[in-house]
């Protein structure tokens, strides 16, 4: 019997297993693990949390820049390009751009050196006139001014994304300056400046003068031939009329002389 009971003793020395020895080993790989996952997360968490602010912030930004002068004058190139009417129609103020080119067109058909006297007879004549010319111009302005913005469109951008139009539009401009509601834009066309100005519409902007001699002179070429002479013309003092080409006179004692030189003879 003791034999047997030492033998059972061995028997059981052997098949003894330190659980706590290996159940520490475990626990701890699962903690570094867990670290690891965790610091994970928090990057991942924040890296979302950018990508939200980035969204939301270029989201509020874009709906700004959507009233702004430039965005306006995006939609009327893009508008060009595809020869919308319509949406041309919404951005030009057809109306009042007329009217503020009639001076340039009066300058253009009349010539632009006029006396000090003559400005202030022009510049009434002009106003008095405005209401029979704009009908006529009006029309004529507004394809123009079309075709300009397409023209300066097709030389920067051609058919570039509707996004990357808008973006680049300020990038494009010489000057766009924004005062309250009023807001001027100048660019080249052909080595040539062109003045835009922009009155607020809402959350739009609309155009409502050009200035630029090339557009001018071009409108102005059209209707000439319907625009009465604005300063009167040259008159001769009533005092002084005018004397009709004088003939030599003669000497009258020299025709005496000659007079009776003949009845001698």
């Amino acid at each position: 019997m003791p034999a047997t009971e030492a033998t059972s003793r061995q028997t059981r020395s052997r098949i003894v297993i330190d659980i706590n020895q290996q159940g520490g080993g475990r626990r701890g790989g699962g903690g570094r693990k867990g670290g690891v996952r965790r610091v994970l997360a928090f990057v991942a968490l924040v890296a979302v949390a950018a990508l939200a602010v980035l969204v939301v912030g270029s989201y509020v930004w874009w709906q700004g820049y959507k009233k702004s002068p430039a965005y306006s004058l995006a939609l009327l190139v893009d508008a060009a390009r595809r020869d919308d009417r319509r949406t041309i129609d919404e951005l030009i103020d057809s109306n009042r751009v007329a009217e503020n080119f009639i001076p340039q067109i009066a300058g253009e058909v009349y010539g632009l050196e006029v006396a000090p006297a003559q400005a202030e007879i022009l510049r009434q004549r002009v106003e008095a006139l405005a209401p029979q010319i704009v009908p006529g111009v009006r029309d004529q302005i507004r394809d123009e001014i079309a075709r300009v913005v397409k023209e300066a469109a097709a030389r920067t951008g051609g058919q570039m994304p509707f996004v990357l139009l808008a973006l680049g539009v300020p990038r494009v401009a010489n000057e766009l300056k924004e005062d309250g509601d009023v807001a001027n834009v100048s660019f080249n066309l052909n080595n040539r400046p062109v003045e835009l100005t922009m009155g607020r519409n809402g959350t739009r902007w609309k155009i409502v003068a050009v200035k630029n001699d090339e557009l001018a002179a071009g409108i102005a070429a059209r209707v000439a031939a319907s625009l009465p002479p604005l300063l009167p013309s040259p008159r001769r003092s009533p005092v002084q009329p005018p004397r009709p080409a004088s003939t030599p006179r003669r000497n009258p004692a020299a025709a005496t002389g000659q007079n009776n030189g003949g009845v001698n003879q």
